[in-house]
């Protein structure tokens, strides 16, 4: 009787055991953090966000504004060597590059940026971060502010595996 109810319990906790130990995730880490966000003037919106990527990952944080808001923000390198960053509407509106003007340079480790939304855009803008490092070993870590009017929201992707 004791045997097999210690054969049952193991047969019960031995998936369990796998499940753990394979490193199974149901939500990929890639998802930006919210530091802190408060209300400026009544008129805008600043958030402050953590971005955390392995090497060669990317982290989108979109953005849906009306015709005519004017966004402005910054990011910088907490840790890492470099990031790529981009802003997209419908097309591409910006590129960071580094100081010697290449696009997509393993140099950018900051920058400051600022946009007015247009129609032709659309109504939702993606603010898209890389991990250019080909080495595992190089994550990096982003702190991101953006402010925005009131009336926008922001959104944080949430990406499965």
């Amino acid at each position: 009787m004791i045997r097999n109810s210690l054969k049952s319990i193991l047969l019960m906790l031995l998936p369990l055991l796998l499940l753990f130990s394979s490193g199974c995730q149901t939500f990929s880490p890639k998802s930006p953090t919210g530091v802190r966000g408060a209300e400026l003037a009544g008129e805008w919106q600043m958030d402050q966000l953590l971005v955390e990527l392995e090497a060669g990952e990317e982290s989108l944080v979109l953005l849906r504004l009306a015709d005519g808001d004017k966004v402005d923000g910054y990011f910088f390198l907490e840790k890492g060597d470099a990031v790529n960053f981009q802003i997209a509407g419908n097309s591409l509106i910006y590129e960071s590059r580094a100081k010697d003007g290449e696009a997509l340079s393993s140099n950018v480790t900051s920058d400051r940026f600022a946009f007015v939304t247009s129609r032709g855009q659309g109504n939702t803008y993606t603010l898209t971060f890389r991990n250019p490092a080909g080495d595992e070993q190089t994550k990096a870590s982003i702190f991101l502010e953006v402010i925005y009017p009131v009336t926008g929201t922001l959104f944080l992707a949430v990406e499965r595996k």
